[in-house]
């Protein structure tokens, strides 16, 4: 035997990867999202476990191509539905006001005054913002 039975085991290293390779409607959202390919990779081409049949680690990295597959695909759907979502969020759509809902611009705008205040008042420089920031802090 080219493998460590061990491998293979229900709560083995390579256990989802074997269910996606062989099985892969077995395993849901949550086995797919959890399972961790760089450990899997590590697992299956590691130098500390005996030499594997080719077919072996063939249909493994088999297992770990339709998790990342998965976990690709699920992240395109999460990320189209966020475009939905913002897009649906700041659409554009007609306001209908009534006649006594709707003010003139001078109602709602302030006017430009320059008081005796703001004559007095030296111009701020760069030097004098960097002080006033560094006195602050």
């Amino acid at each position: 035997m080219f493998y460590s039975e061990s491998i293979l085991l229900k709560k083995g290293p390579l256990a989802k990867v074997w269910l996606a390779a062989h099985w892969e409607r077995k395993l849901s959202k949550a086995n797919f999202l959890q399972a961790n390919i760089e450990t899997s990779v590590g697992a299956i081409l590691g130098n500390d476990r005996p030499p594997m049949a080719l077919r072996l680690s063939g249909q493994l990295l088999l297992g770990v191509v339709r998790i990342y597959s998965r976990k690709t695909r699920y992240l395109l759907e999460d990320c189209n539905e966020a475009i939905v979502k913002i897009k649906m969020t700041f659409q554009p759509g007609s306001v209908n006001l009534t006649d006594e809902q709707i003010v003139s611009n001078d109602a709602i705008t302030l006017k430009d005054t320059i008081t005796e205040f703001d004559i007095l008042l030296p111009e701020r420089t760069f030097e004098t913002q960097l002080l006033s920031f560094l006195l602050l802090y």
